[in-house]
C-alpha cells in the first residue's frame, strides 16, 4: 500500500493542495461523523486510458443517503462528476485509484454538533490503490463478537461516516486476534456483511448474498457481480438470509466492494472454506469484473472515460 501524500484534493468547488483540504474540528461532519459519502474507483485500461467506474450509480446512492439525513448540497451530479475528473487528472496517478466523495454538515450558527444547520459542503480525495496480493491468495475471516447495526438504530442503508464505527470496532478486533478481516452477524444472528464489503456465498453451485433487509449497505459491486454472473455464467445471485454455519460448509465465500473488489475468503473462524484456496467461480467472476471495470466487457455504460492529463499533475 502506497503511503505517499497525494498532491491535490477537491474542496467546495476547487482543486486545492492536499494539506488545504480541511474542515473545522467542530464541524458536524468532523465532530460527529454527520456526513454521507461514496467511494468509487478509477481504473486504467490496457491503453492507459482511465475510467471512473459506475460513477452515476455511486452518486445516485449518495443522493439517497443525503435524502435520509435531510441534507442538500449546491452541486449537481454533473458537477461532482467533473470534480472527480478534475481531481484525478490533477493527481495523475500512474495506477488504479480510489476516489472518495463526502458531503458533510458544517459548523452551524450555534456550534452545537446536534443543532440543526443547512450549512453543508463537499470534499473529494483520491489516493492510489494497487491491487492486493489477497486478490488471489484470499483472506482469513472471523465472526465478529460485535453485531451489525440495524435499521431501528443506525440504518446501514445510509452510507454515513458515523455508521463505520461499527465496522472499525469489528475490523480492529479481528486484526488483534490474528485475522485479516471479519464478518458481522445482524441482530437475528444471520450474516450481514464484512467491514466495508458485502458477502457472497457459493453453496451447491448457487450464488447467495444477504438481502438488503439484513443490515447491509445496498452494494453497487454486489449488483455488478449479479449482472456479470447472469450474463457470463448463466447464474442468478439469490438474496436470502445466510446462517453462520453455512459459511463453514460453503464451497466458496468472497467479499465484494469498491475497495475490496472481489476478495476470496479462504477460512472462517479458522475453518477452511472449500479447499482453502480461491474457488473457480470466484476466479471467473474476478476476471469478468476486471474486464468490466476497464471498459473491456459488454457494459461500456458503466465506465466514464476521462480525458488524458495534459501534463504531470494536470499541468497545462
Amino acid at each position: 500500500m502506497t503511503t505517499a501524500t497525494p498532491p491535490y484534493a477537491w474542496l467546495n468547488g476547487s482543486v486545492v493542495p492536499w494539506d488545504e483540504c480541511v474542515l473545522h474540528a467542530r464541524s458536524q461532519g468532523a465532530f460527529w461523523g454527520a456526513n454521507v459519502f461514496e467511494g468509487l474507483r478509477v481504473y486504467q485500461d490496457p491503453d492507459g486510458e482511465r475510467h471512473l467506474f459506475r460513477v452515476g450509480d455511486h452518486l445516485n446512492r449518495l443522493r439517497r443517503s443525503m435524502k435520509s439525513l435531510h441534507m442538500e448540497i449546491e452541486y449537481s451530479d454533473a458537477e461532482l462528476t467533473q470534480a472527480c475528473t478534475d481531481l484525478v487528472l490533477a493527481n495523475d496517478f500512474d495506477q488504479d485509484a480510489h476516489v472518495c466523495v463526502v458531503a458533510y454538515f458544517g459548523l452551524g450558527s450555534s456550534f452545537d454538533p446536534m443543532g440543526h444547520t443547512n450549512e453543508t459542503g463537499v470534499h473529494i480525495t483520491s489516493t492510489p490503490v494497487p491491487r492486493s496480493a489477497a486478490h488471489e491468495r484470499g483472506v482469513a475471516a472471523s465472526i465478529s463478537s460485535w453485531r451489525r447495526i440495524g435499521e431501528d438504530s443506525m440504518p446501514p442503508r445510509i452510507k454515513t461516516g458515523a455508521n463505520y464505527h461499527n465496522s472499525r470496532l469489528a475490523q480492529h478486533e479481528a486484526m488483534r486476534n490474528g485475522y485479516d478481516t471479519t464478518l458481522l452477524l445482524n441482530q437475528r444472528g444471520t450474516v450481514a456483511e464484512a467491514p466495508g464489503s458485502c458477502v457472497v456465498v457459493v453453496r451447491d453451485g448457487e450464488l447467495i448474498t444477504p438481502p438488503g433487509t439484513s443490515g447491509v449497505l445496498e452494494g453497487i459491486t454486489v449488483e455488478t457481480v449479479a449482472h456479470l454472473a447472469e450474463e457470463h455464467l448463466g447464474l442468478t445471485l439469490r438474496r436470502r438470509e445466510i446462517d453462520r454455519t453455512e459459511l463453514y460448509i460453503a464451497e466458496e465465500v468472497f467479499l465484494c466492494g469498491t475497495m475490496s473488489e472481489l476478495l476470496p475468503v479462504t477460512s472462517v473462524d479458522r475453518v477452511t472454506v472449500g479447499d482453502g484456496a480461491r474457488g473457480p467461480l470466484t476466479r471467473q467472476l474476478q476476471d469478468h469484473y476486471d474486464d468490466a471495470v476497464r471498459g473491456l466487457g459488454k457494459n461500456p455504460q458503466w465506465c466514464t472515460r476521462l480525458p488524458a492529463a495534459t501534463g504531470r499533475n494536470g499541468a497545462a
